[in-house]
């Protein structure tokens, strides 16, 4: 038996594999022919490649704020990923015994769906842990105990609060925040400011290379589209603050999102909160200047770490051999 975690996102699905690390980290997304929509051409960085270039071609992210929403074009995906982590000259495929990263707040269909999904795409047994719990543990925090903790997740497609202790869940949320939120309204921005029709990819690349929060950055970039007046290529310069006037009301309202989780907080766990702060991770948070804005917003120590996307599946990976911290969590109701 193979034991491995498995983190479905919006933009990425990342695969550990216990005694391996991060094995797989690609793009959710798949690519068809618009003859055969039933027949998948291309999945991950293939198929990303492929989008707004390959004629002929729909590519498709089955994941929607974080969630699944197109199961069967998932279980394609996961399908050709679990065969490229697969060691080459093995005659028969390994059977897999996975930890799932799966979002607050599922229904019990929802939650059924996703073991669905897993054991479609070959998955030999399922375990389905909230990817705020993982959070937590990829950051060291002590999830088992009894001291309160405060863990958000900013994601490509999502955002996620809980207020965790003794391996439970006290309070949290979700909402669909995140990275690609951030992209579509900065496409929409640029629109209209400079006359420039660009790509979704175009927006991720220019936030990912100038975005910040420091009103004094002044760095740029050129943004390649097309102009919407006179209908040929074009490539204008735009600049990190513009990025910040489109991103910083999203992350005002997370904060404002946490201050409600804060505001539920048990007297008791309270004294935790202030001693301990707010642990921030996700890509979204490689910005510059988010945590002076989330010390500013929430009054609240803020702990960040280097690679912050990579935390949540670190945690999983981290669950996989740790038996005692799984039965707390079992005990503690997140699993």
């Amino acid at each position: 038996m193979t034991t491995i975690a498995i983190k479905p996102g919006s933009t990425y699905t990342s695969i550990y594999v216990h005694g391996y690390g991060l094995v797989l980290k690609e793009p959710t997304v798949a690519a068809f022919d618009d003859r055969d929509k039933k027949q998948v051409r291309a999945v991950g960085y293939e198929a990303l490649a492929m989008r707004g270039k390959a004629p002929g071609v729909t590519v498709v992210s089955p994941i929607t704020d974080g969630v699944i929403s197109q199961p069967e074009i998932f279980t394609s995906i996961l399908k050709v990923f679990l065969d490229k982590i697969c060691p080459q000259g093995v005659a028969l495929k390994p059977k897999y015994k996975a930890i799932v990263a799966i979002p607050l707040g599922l229904t019990v269909g929802e939650r059924e769906m996703y073991e669905d999904v897993m054991l479609d795409a070959g998955i030999y047994s399922v375990t389905l842990v909230p990817a705020i719990v993982l959070s937590a543990i990829g950051a060291d925090l002590p999830v088992g105990t009894g001291n309160g903790m405060l863990t958000v997740n900013i994601g490509g497609g999502r955002t996620e609060i809980a207020l965790l202790s003794y391996g439970g869940i006290i309070d949290g949320c979700g909402v669909g925040i995140g990275g690609e939120k951030f992209d579509k309204a900065l496409v929409d921005f640029i629109m209209g400011k400079y006359n420039l029709k660009i790509s979704t990819d175009e927006a991720r690349r220019i936030r990912e290379e100038i975005g910040t929060l420091y009103e004094n950055d002044v760095a740029s970039i050129g943004a390649s589209g097309m102009n919407i007046i006179s209908n040929v290529p074009e490539v204008k310069t735009v600049y990190a603050l513009d990025v910040m006037d489109v991103v910083k009301p999203y992350l005002i309202n997370i904060c404002d999102l946490i201050k409600t989780i804060i505001k539920s907080c048990p007297v008791d766990i309270a004294g935790d909160i202030m001693n301990s702060g707010v642990v921030i991770t996700g890509g979204i948070t490689n910005m510059p200047g988010i945590d002076e804005l989330f010390m500013e917003q929430l009054m609240l120590p803020v702990k960040m770490f280097e690679r912050p996307q990579y935390v949540q599946i670190v945690g999983a990976g981290k669950l996989l051999c740790n038996d005692e911290l799984m039965s707390q969590l079992v005990a503690g109701g997140s699993v």
